[in-house]
């Protein structure tokens, strides 16, 4: 009776190679597959490290989603996504090397029941999002015979010899959670929204005072005053609001994301009178959420009594254990806490259509003839996009006409901007009196005089080389007599605003009549490029 030796080396580590560690390689080593296995860590760790946290994640290049087309132009229930390029959450390239096909009313078919489940008890058709999402995955091919013991079956004779990069596309109810690509949006938009430019002559808010704004922008009320910054401190103000993005508020974006998704899938939990799931079989549940769990379990009803108990057990697990070992780790940085990593599916697009229940009981895509611009419709408005640096630097640096004559190799650096620095509805008011209409930037009627109306803001400044305003007014009558329209006529800048000409029939509006106008009134200042 002969021994069967194994070639494989025992070992106790069952967790994933550590991505920041790489082999030390010693004279006499014995480098076997764990060395490889590795080394292999090390450097593709490095790589997605890289990639994700100096460029970000999104579509690179193709991936265009659309709802396919019959040679007459009908829309088709199949969706089409073309060959293209990616980076997911996790810094994986992901290529997709031909266009890609699914068709809908075969996958609806295949889950009647789940479909059915989404509707009302006996609906025959209704409105469905699908979300089209994209992911890295890999294939071991190339199989090769391998040495080994004597006493293996035949298919332990053959193992794979590659690894080969390959991809995954689903069609999903939930979108990925990409709760950093949401705030990174929310916070750009809050920083135009909050942001009021005025000339040098004024005055920019604190820079104590505009961090901590910054900080807090998520809970910040809507209503709360605009950021005031002189045009000359904004490099110093949007330099701060960068850096508190890289070194504050970005690492915390995931994890309040998706705590926001755990506070939803946790108020849907199952509740009623006759509930008898316990405290611990709630919490078990409670454990394996991933930003993927959004169906309760049948067995899990809570009881109405203990559901404000149970709630706030399972928060205090989100901090203790459920956020730590998911989220606001950096890729490639460190082992993972946990070893399925993130939500790594990059979003292409939602799908949005009605579907109807046919004879069979099945459902199907409803395609209305003539098509409609809603439905089916593809939503691609959510999709994380990354440009590379050329078409960033396309944007910014004008490129000369190849051929031009006098075509310059140097290359200049506009910067402008444009914002509105007073508004408003305004009725003439003599001194002392206060201007009831809503009005920004203190804008206000200095004087009147026949066919003539003058106005002024404190921060108006004279146009020059370094500036100038865009004005437009539309006057209307502060009564209710019925007369012909006057004419408005930008008249000219002054030395501490403006005027406009009122006329008609080519004669000017007595005053009188002109301080019971209201005037519509809106200033927009331009920075010229320096």
């Amino acid at each position: 009776m002969s021994a069967c030796f194994g070639t494989k080396r025992v070992t106790t580590n069952l967790v994933p190679p550590d991505p920041a560690k790489h082999v030390n390689y010693v004279r006499g080593m014995v480098l076997e597959v764990d060395e490889f296995t590795q080394e292999f860590a090390y450097l593709s760790g490095r790589d997605r490290w890289i990639a994700r946290e100096a460029i970000g994640y999104g579509t690179l290049r193709g991936l265009a989603l659309r709802w396919a087309k019959d040679g007459a132009g009908r829309i088709q229930p199949r969706v089409t996504v073309t060959s293209g390029v990616a980076l997911s959450p996790c810094g994986q390239l992901i290529c997709v090397g031909a266009d890609q096909c699914a068709d809908i009313d075969q996958w609806l078919a295949a889950r009647t029941e789940e479909i059915s489940g989404k509707f009302d008890a006996g609906a025959t058709g209704g409105k469905l999002d699908l979300h089209v999402t994209l992911a890295y995955s890999d294939c071991k091919t190339d199989d090769a015979p391998v040495p080994g013991e004597p006493c293996r079956s035949a298919e332990d004779l053959m193992q794979p010899s590659r690894i080969t990069d390959s991809f995954q596309l689903e069609l999903s109810y939930d979108a990925p959670l990409q709760a950093e690509e949401d705030a990174l949006r929310g916070f750009y938009s809050w920083l135009r929204n909050s942001l009021t430019i005025v000339p040098d002559s004024g005055q920019s808010v604190a820079l104590g005072v505009f961090s901590e704004r910054v900080r807090n922008w998520e809970t910040s009320d809507s209503d709360a005053p605009a950021i005031t910054i002189r045009a000359g401190d904004v490099p110093l103000y949007a330099t701060t609001a960068l850096r508190l993005w890289v070194t504050e508020l970005r690492g915390n974006a995931e994890r309040s994301g998706a705590f926001r998704r755990f506070k939803t899938w946790l108020a849907e939990v199952p509740d009623g009178a006759g509930g008898t799931t316990t405290e611990q079989e709630f919490l078990a549940e409670v454990r394996r959420w991933t930003p993927r769990t959004y169906v309760w379990p049948d067995a899990v009803v809570v009881n109405d009594s203990k559901l404000g108990e149970f709630g706030q057990k399972a928060i205090a697990l989100w901090d203790t254990e459920i956020a730590p070992k998911w989220y606001g780790e950096p890729c490639g940085c460190r082992a993972p806490n946990n070893t399925d990593c993130r939500d790594d599916r990059l979003l292409l697009g939602s799908l949005r259509f009605n579907v109807i229940k046919t004879a069979g009981n099945s459902w199907m895509v409803d395609i209305p003839v003539p098509p409609s611009a809603r439905s089916p419709a593809v939503d691609e408005s959510q999709r994380p996009v990354l440009g590379h640096l050329r078409a960033l630097e396309a944007q910014l640096i004008p490129t000369p006409e190849a051929g031009a004559e006098g075509a310059s190799s140097s290359l200049s650096l506009p910067v402008s901007s444009c914002r509105r620095v007073a508004m408003g509805r305004l009725t003439y008011h003599p001194p002392g009196e206060t201007q009831t209409t809503p009005v920004f930037g203190a804008l206000a009627i200095s004087l009147v005089e026949p066919g003539k109306v003058h106005f002024t803001f404190p921060d108006f400044i004279p146009p020059g080389s370094a500036h100038d305003y865009v004005v437009q007014a539309i006057a209307s009558y502060y009564d209710s007599v019925s007369k012909s329209q006057a004419a408005v006529r930008f008249g000219g800048f002054e030395s501490n605003g403006f005027f406009y000409k009122v006329t008609r029939s080519n004669k000017d509006v007595a005053k009188a009549e002109l301080e019971k106008m209201e005037f519509q009134v809106e200033v927009t200042m331009i920075v010229k490029p320096s």
